[in-house]
C-alpha cells in the first residue's frame, strides 16, 4: 500500500471494487443461462474445457510435477586385453543377456590383441573403459595418465611360465640360459629376471603363436594356465607350467578401469557398468554352454573344448580368495601397495605412489 492512502479512503474503494465486481457476475450469469438454452450442446463443450482448465490449475497448484522423460542410454566402449575369450565371459554374458540394456547403456565390447593397447585408447578417450594388468595401470599413473581401476577379474592372476614336459626346469632360476618368449613391456618379467637373476635367458617375441615355442624344446613362454597349456596339448604338445604368483608377485589380472574424468562425468553409470559386469560373471558360471555359444561367435579361432577348459581353470582364479567373501571384482589396498613396493624395488616405478589415487571399490556391489 503506498504512503497517502487513509483507511476511510480505503474502504470506499473496497466498496466501489466489490459493487463493480457483483455487477459483472450477474452479467457472466445471464450469459451462461442463455448459451444453456439455445440447444446446440455448446454449454456441455464449455463446462468440459471449464473443468479440464481448474484441473490443470488445481494440478499446478498441488505441485504435481510432469513425469520426468526418459534418459537416452549411454554408449560406452570397453578395449579388451586380448582377443575374445573365457577370461571376458563375465563382460559378453553381461551383453547378451541385456544386463548392460537394463543400466541404460550402450556397451561396445572391442576385442584386443598383441598390438593393441587398450591404455592407449582409453587414455586418448576413443574408448571409456579398458582391461589391463594392475602392474600396466600403475606404469601409466606414473606417466601422468590418470587412470582409476574400479574392479579386477582375477583375483591371483593366472599368469605362468610354460615349458615343455620333461625339461629340467623346477625353479624359475633354471630358465637361464633359455629362450623365452615374451610379450614387450611385461612387468612380471621384469620381476622375475631381477628377482632370480635371469641375466642369460633369451627375451624372444611374444606373438600368440606358439610354432617357435614347439619346436624349441628346451625354450619356455608366457602363458596363462587355462588357456595355452590346453591349446599345446591339443597339438600333442605336453607342458608344464610355473605360476608367477609362487614367485611372490601377485598383480591383480585383468582389471577394469577407466579414468578419473569419466567417474567425475559418468559416476552413477560407472557404478552401473561394474555392477552389470558382476552379475554376467555370476550368470556365466551357472550358464556356461550358453555364454560360450557367444564367445565362440564372437571369437570362431577359439574352440569349444578350449572354452571349457579355461572356463574350469579359471574358477578359482575369479570367484576364490578375497571373492569368495566379498564378491567378484574386490581389491584390497594392502595388495596392491605390496604391488607397487615391487615395482619400485625393480625400478619400474621411479618412486612411490599413493594406491588410493589408482583403485577404488567404491563402485563395486555391496556385498
Amino acid at each position: 500500500m503506498g504512503k497517502g492512502w487513509s483507511k476511510g479512503k480505503w474502504f470506499h474503494s473496497k466498496s466501489m471494487v466489490l459493487m463493480m465486481l457483483a455487477g459483472m457476475l450477474v452479467v457472466l450469469a445471464g450469459c451462461g443461462s442463455s448459451n444453456g438454452n439455445n440447444g446446440n450442446g455448446s454449454s456441455e463443450g464449455n463446462n468440459t474445457k471449464e473443468a479440464s482448465t481448474a484441473s490443470t490449475t488445481e494440478s499446478t497448484n498441488t505441485g504435481t510435477e510432469p513425469a520426468a522423460e526418459a534418459k537416452d542410454p549411454l554408449d560406452v566402449k570397453i578395449v579388451l586385453n586380448w582377443f575374445a575369450k573365457h577370461e571376458h565371459g563375465g563382460l559378453y554374458a553381461a551383453d547378451m543377456k541385456g544386463f548392460y540394456k537394463d543400466a541404460n547403456l550402450n556397451v561396445t565390447i572391442e576385442p584386443g590383441g598383441p598390438s593393441v593397447s587398450s591404455i592407449q585408447l582409453v587414455a586418448s578417450g576413443k574408448a571409456d573403459f579398458g582391461i589391463a594388468h594392475a602392474d600396466q595401470i600403475l606404469q601409466a599413473k606414473q606417466e601422468g595418465i590418470p587412470l582409476v581401476a574400479i574392479a579386477t577379474t582375477f583375483q591371483i592372476s593366472p599368469q605362468a611360465i610354460m615349458f615343455h614336459k620333461g625339461q629340467p626346469i623346477k625353479s624359475f632360476e633354471d630358465l637361464n640360459g633359455r629362450s623365452v618368449f615374451i610379450q614387450q613391456g611385461q612387468a612380471y618379467w621384469e620381476y622375475l629376471k631381477h628377482t632370480y637373476n635371469l641375466t642369460e635367458a633369451k627375451e624372444l617375441a611374444y606373438t600368440g603363436q606358439h610354432a617357435n615355442f614347439i619346436k624349441e624344446e628346451a625354450s619356455a613362454s608366457q602363458s596363462f594356465v587355462s588357456g595355452e597349456p590346453y591349446a599345446l596339448e591339443a597339438q600333442g604338445v605336453e607342458v608344464e607350467t610355473m605360476l608367477v604368483a609362487d614367485s611372490g608377485y601377485k598383480p591383480y589380472a585383468a582389471v577394469i578401469y577407466t579414468t578419473e574424468k569419466f567417474l567425475k562425468d559418468h559416476p552413477q553409470e560407472a557404478k552401473d557398468f561394474v555392477a552389470a559386469t558382476v552379475k554376467g560373471w555370476n550368470y556365466y558360471k551357472d550358464n556356461v554352454d550358453e555364454v560360450h555359444a557367444k564367445l565362440l561367435e564372437v571369437n570362431p579361432n577359439m574352440k569349444k573344448e578350449e572354452l571349457e577348459f579355461g572356463e574350469v581353470t579359471q574358477r578359482d582364479f575369479v570367484f576364490g580368495n578375497d571373492a569368495a567373501e566379498h564378491g567378484v571384482g574386490y581389491m584390497t589396498e594392502e595388495r596392491w601397495s605390496t604391488l607397487m613396493k615391487q615395482l619400485v624395488e625393480i625400478g619400474l616405478l621411479k618412486e612411490e605412489i599413493d594406491v588410493n589415487t589408482v583403485f577404488t571399490t567404491d563402485y563395486l556391489p555391496q556385498s
